[in-house]
C-alpha cells in the first residue's frame, strides 16, 4: 500500500520563497534602519504639538521649571522628555450667577445661583448677573503655575465666583433699596464692571462683559411699592380733579369779568350820551309810540 506524501509548504523546502527572498537576510541588512523607522514613530510625536483652534499651550521644562511664555494656534516644536506641554482651552465663556436653570445655554455656567445681599438700609434683595471673561493669553502659564494642571476649570470656582459675589455684595451694599430700584441701577452696574475688571486683572482673567440681568427685592418692599405706586395713582387722579375744577373756576370768572366790563362800557356810555336811553326805546317800540326827536336831542 502506497502513502500519499503530506503536503508541505514551500517554505520549509524553499526557505528563500519563489523570488529568493530571504528573511534573515533582509532583516540583517536593514535592521537598523527599521530600528530608526520604530524609534522615530515613537519620538516624533513628543516633538511636535498641535495647538487648535481657541487653545494656548503651557510649557513646563524639567530643567529650568514653568517656561513664562504662551504656545499660539498652529503646530508648534518641543524638546520630548525635557519639555511637558499642557492645553488648554481659551475660548470667551459666561458666567451666569442665576436660580434658572433655562438661562443655562451652550458654553455657559450657572455657577451656585442667585447673589443674596444687603442694601445701605438693610433691605434683602437677590441680584442676577452674567460675566463673560477668559483667561489673559499671555499669562496662561501663571494660571497653570498657581492654580495647578486644572488651571482652566479651577480659576472659575476659585476666582472668578467668589470674586463676583463680593464685588457685587460691597457695591451693593452702598446704595438704598430705592436707589437700586430706580435709575441708578446703570451706575451700580458700570461701578460693580470696573471693580471686577480691575480685581481679575490681578488673576490674570479678562473680563470682557458684566451685565446686572436682574434685582429681586423681598415681598415685603414689593409690596410697598405696590401700595406706594398705588397711592401715587390715587394722588395724581385726585390732582387732575383740582386742576379740572380751578379750570372750571377760571372760565367763570374770566367770563364774570367779562360780563362786567362790558356793563361798565354801557353804563359809560349812557352817562357820557344821556339820549342813548331814548334812542333804545325807540328801538324797541318802534312804530308803537311816536317820538321826534330834534337833532339838539341827540
Amino acid at each position: 500500500m502506497t502513502m500519499n506524501k503530506p503536503d508541505v509548504p514551500d517554505f520549509f523546502i524553499n526557505p528563500k520563497g519563489i523570488n529568493n527572498f530571504d528573511p534573515d537576510q533582509f532583516l540583517s541588512k536593514y535592521k537598523y534602519f527599521i530600528i530608526g523607522i520604530i524609534v522615530l514613530f515613537l519620538v516624533v510625536p513628543n516633538f511636535i504639538i498641535l495647538v487648535g483652534a481657541g487653545q494656548r499651550a503651557v510649557v513646563f521644562n524639567r530643567i529650568t521649571g514653568m517656561e513664562k511664555r504662551v504656545l499660539e494656534e498652529g503646530i508648534q516644536l518641543v524638546i520630548p522628555f525635557i519639555q511637558e506641554t499642557s492645553i488648554y482651552n481659551v475660548r470667551e465663556i459666561s458666567y451666569i450667577f442665576s436660580d434658572k436653570p433655562e438661562r443655562s445655554k451652550r458654553g455657559a455656567f450657572i455657577m451656585g445661583g442667585s447673589i443674596n445681599t444687603l442694601t445701605s438700609d438693610g433691605q434683602s434683595i437677590s441680584v442676577e448677573v452674567t460675566v463673560r471673561a477668559r483667561p489673559d493669553f499671555k499669562e496662561l502659564w501663571w494660571l497653570h503655575q498657581n492654580l495647578g494642571d486644572d488651571a482652566y476649570e479651577s480659576y472659575v470656582e476659585k476666582i472668578i465666583t467668589p470674586v463676583v459675589r463680593s464685588i457685587v455684595r460691597e457695591i451693593i451694599a452702598g446704595y438704598t433699596v430705592s436707589a437700586i430700584y430706580s435709575e441708578d441701577r446703570r451706575v451700580i452696574a458700570e461701578t460693580i464692571s470696573k471693580n471686577l475688571e480691575s480685581y481679575l486683572a490681578k488673576y490674570k482673567i479678562v473680563l470682557t462683559e458684566f451685565l446686572l440681568d436682574e434685582v429681586t427685592f423681598s415681598d415685603a418692599y414689593q409690596s410697598a411699592i405696590e401700595e406706594k405706586q398705588k397711592a401715587r395713582i390715587e394722588l395724581d387722579t385726585k390732582d387732575n380733579v383740582i386742576v379740572e375744577e380751578e379750570n372750571k373756576r377760571d372760565a367763570v370768572i374770566t367770563k364774570a369779568q367779562g360780563e362786567a366790563e362790558a356793563i361798565n362800557l354801557k353804563v359809560m356810555a349812557l352817562a357820557n350820551n344821556p339820549s342813548y336811553i331814548k334812542y333804545r326805546k325807540a328801538q324797541i317800540l318802534g312804530k308803537r309810540t311816536k317820538m321826534v326827536f330834534s337833532d339838539s336831542q341827540f
